[in-house]
């Protein structure tokens, strides 16, 4: 009796004992989420009581602690602040060990941490970044990351350094330009169905409208990224190098569809497919694997060649066989703009195939208002009339830039040049029909469509 009244007595003050320390790590929780959003120096000190005697309490201590230690960082240099980077560091393990759902990639977490601060060396922050990228890539999910990683390794081989091939640095760039379309396909495809919910008249809620403008953020620094990839990678790859790089390696890469399928890429990208190896690439390519990548290259090379139904031919071979919603509105964009310049109505019906396909594909609308804008003269009885259609013009402008926003300062700023164009307010109120402000103007031409006249 003596022994269960004794063991009682021990579970009664445990119990008690873990209420007390629940209620003291919600309250230290409290003051420290409160001194991080105030940006106050004392949450790093709320965060080592956490830390010691909290570390398996909420997930919100490291989240809120990731915030303290960064704040604490900011406040302090040289050795003092290499000491808070490596606590930092420390932190993402104990992260890991407690909530390791939402640890995402420790090594990646490190490697950019020591590269933001210029902390370390480029080789140990190489070593954090190649680690997270071969073990843990699909929760790779850093644009920044990725960039300090292809950058470090660049300067790796301009500096003969790890025996780094020109091959390698090719290959390099391409397992992370694949990297980065797999993270913009998720937030373009995330961001298509929130436009089509708007485009059939429904407004987004407080969430998604977050949610969309985070999908935008993203995209722009995906877009930034790449953008910096190709500067550093155009000085290692212009025609004069590609073409005799990859002659020399297709006799014994001719079965490889890999290799086929990225060098075509980059001569392509770097303007070299009118060259005769890009058309033996391609044919081997296709014949390896008549796929929707090897198709699209034989359409390039057949409009190398200027025969435009052949390359048509396997453009649409290669729309129908993609599946990816953003290949597919890219192929159906390549043939409006071979299209523009010879049927604009052509150019159009495609550039409205792209945009079915992708709903954000902001090109489409601009391409769209530049063959308005060109048709001037196709439409229109009179010089009020024909000059009316800068105004449509500029409105497809307004909806590329309101789609896309890597697009935004271009497509607002062809929008304006466009409203320039139109007629001024002067020609309005003056029109010999009378005041036009608010009448509508049918373009019966090959555009179909009308205009609201604003009202300036």
């Amino acid at each position: 009796m003596k022994t269960k009244l004794s063991l009682l007595f021990v579970a009664t003050i445990g119990f008690f004992a873990n209420a007390q320390n629940s209620d003291a790590c919600t309250e230290t929780l409290s003051l420290m989420g409160s001194s991080v959003r105030a940006n106050d120096p004392a949450g790093y000190d709320y965060l080592a009581t956490l830390r010691k005697d909290c570390a398996s309490f909420d997930k919100r201590v490291y989240s809120y602690g990731e915030f303290a230690i960064k704040q604490k960082i900011e406040r302090v240099e040289g050795a003092e602040k290499e000491k808070y980077v490596r606590d930092l560091m420390s932190f993402y393990d104990e992260n890991l060990t407690y909530f390791p759902e939402t640890a995402g990639s420790v090594d990646m977490k490190k490697g950019l941490t020591l590269f933001n601060y210029k902390v370390g060396n480029n080789e140990e922050i190489f070593a954090f970044l190649d680690k997270a990228f071969k073990t843990d890539k699909e929760n790779f999910d850093s644009t920044r990351a990725l960039y300090a990683y292809f950058e470090i390794f660049v300067n790796d081989y301009k500096g003969e350094k790890k025996g780094i091939t020109l091959q390698q640095v090719f290959d390099k760039y391409d397992d992370i330009y694949e990297k980065l379309a797999l993270q913009e396909k998720e937030y373009s495809d995330a961001k298509d169905v929130l436009i089509a919910k708007e485009e059939a008249g429904q407004e987004l809620d407080t969430k998604e409208a977050k949610a969309k403008g985070k999908y935008e953020a993203n995209l722009e620094d995906i877009a930034i990224v790449t953008s910096s990839m190709d500067g550093i990678i155009v000085q290692l790859s212009s025609c004069d190098k590609l073409i005799p790089f990859y002659q020399k390696s297709f006799d014994e890469n001719v079965g490889n569809k890999q290799w086929l399928l990225r060098a075509a890429d980059r001569l392509e990208a770097k303007e070299c497919d009118g060259d005769p190896l890009f058309s033996k690439i391609s044919e081997a390519l296709y014949k390896l694997d008549p796929s929707a990548e090897a198709a699209y290259k034989l359409g390039v090379v057949e409009y190398q060649k200027k025969n435009i139904t052949k390359a048509m031919s396997y453009f649409n071979q290669a729309a129908d066989l993609f599946t990816d919603s953003g290949k597919k509105a890219n192929v159906y964009m390549k043939m409006a703009t071979i299209y523009s310049r010879s049927s604009k109505s052509q150019a159009r019906n495609y550039a409205r195939k792209a945009l079915q396909a992708k709903p954000s594909y902001g090109r489409a609308y601009m391409l769209i208002g530049d063959l308005y804008a060109g048709s001037l003269n196709d439409c229109g009885t009179d010089p009020f009339s024909k000059r009316a259609i800068y105004w449509l013009a500029a409105q497809y402008c307004d909806k590329a830039a309101s789609v896309d926003s890597s697009l935004r300062g271009t497509a607002s700023s062809r929008a304006a040049n466009y409203r320039a164009s139109a007629p001024s307010r002067a020609e309005i109120f003056n029109h010999k029909d009378g005041n036009m402000s608010g009448k509508r103007i049918s373009f019966n031409c090959w555009v179909g469509e009308s205009v609201t006249v604003p009202s300036l």
